[in-house]
């Protein structure tokens, strides 16, 4: 019975003006472009490119010489322009030193994690320093990376008519740098000579990252500040310039 009434319903359409026709979808296909790859012609060139696949790299690192190039080519262009070359240089050559420097102290942590139970641990702390000087500064350059290109992509400029200044997003990372420079400058010179040579003994690769992260924590707090400070004068000079501007065209 139900199938007469499908035959008649069928012959039915046919007499109306024929079956309808079917349409199957699109499988085709969507075409996909690659990005064109722009090989670099001199050394310059390909510099830049690797400097910018590297830009968050610097972000995470403690010393951004990026970021010191764009202070020194604020107050003079000339000398910015003509040690560019140079910063590129040492930029591409201290963040590759870098990534080598975070993986063997992430190995360094995992490695000698007994070291946390050592007997002198409550005096040195050696390999807690370690673990946050791995951690912290290297989190908060994420999340920095991460506000600054949120940030970015709502556009406040072209929104709003401001603009979050650079030195807001360069000041946190200094002031980390400068309390893990100091702590580990303490720890370093309170360490006694027996506590020295059981972790040299039984832990090694744990004392030499401690050693680098000192120095490198020192070196960073410095750098930091001297850039945060350039750029905060920047900051104001420039405030203050378009203030005048803007009092003399009213």
């Amino acid at each position: 019975m139900f199938g007469k009434r499908i035959i008649l319903c069928l012959q039915e359409k046919k007499e109306q003006g024929g079956m309808p026709e079917l349409k199957l979808p699109d499988l085709s296909m969507p075409e996909f472009n690659m990005p064109e790859i722009k090989m670099p012609t001199d050394f310059n060139e390909g510099s830049a490119q690797l400097v910018e696949i590297l830009k968050p790299v610097e972000q995470l690192s403690p010393i951004k010489f990026g970021q010191m190039h764009t202070v020194i080519k604020d107050i003079n262009k000339e000398a910015g322009d003509a040690i560019a070359s140079y910063v590129v240089f040492v930029q591409i050559i201290f963040l590759l030193l870098f990534v080598a420097y975070f993986v063997m102290g992430v190995i360094a942590v995992c490695v000698d994690f007994a070291a946390m139970d050592a007997p002198c641990a409550a005096q040195s702390w050696v390999w807690l320093y370690v673990l946050l000087v791995v951690i912290i500064p290297t989190s908060l350059g994420f999340i920095m990376l991460a506000v600054e290109a949120v940030l970015k992509s709502i556009d406040l400029k072209k929104n709003v008519g401001w603009e979050v200044p650079s030195v807001f997003f360069s000041f946190p990372t200094p002031i980390v740098y400068v309390v893990f420079g100091i702590l580990g400058i303490v720890l370093w010179s309170n360490m006694g000579d027996e506590c020295d040579q059981f972790y040299a003994t039984n832990h090694g690769m744990l004392l030499t990252m401690f050693h680098i992260q000192v120095i490198v924590m020192g070196v960073a707090s410095i750098l930091g500040v001297i850039t945060v400070w350039s750029q905060a004068v920047q900051f104001i000079t420039s405030f203050f310039t378009k203030t005048e501007e803007s009092v003399k065209s009213a």
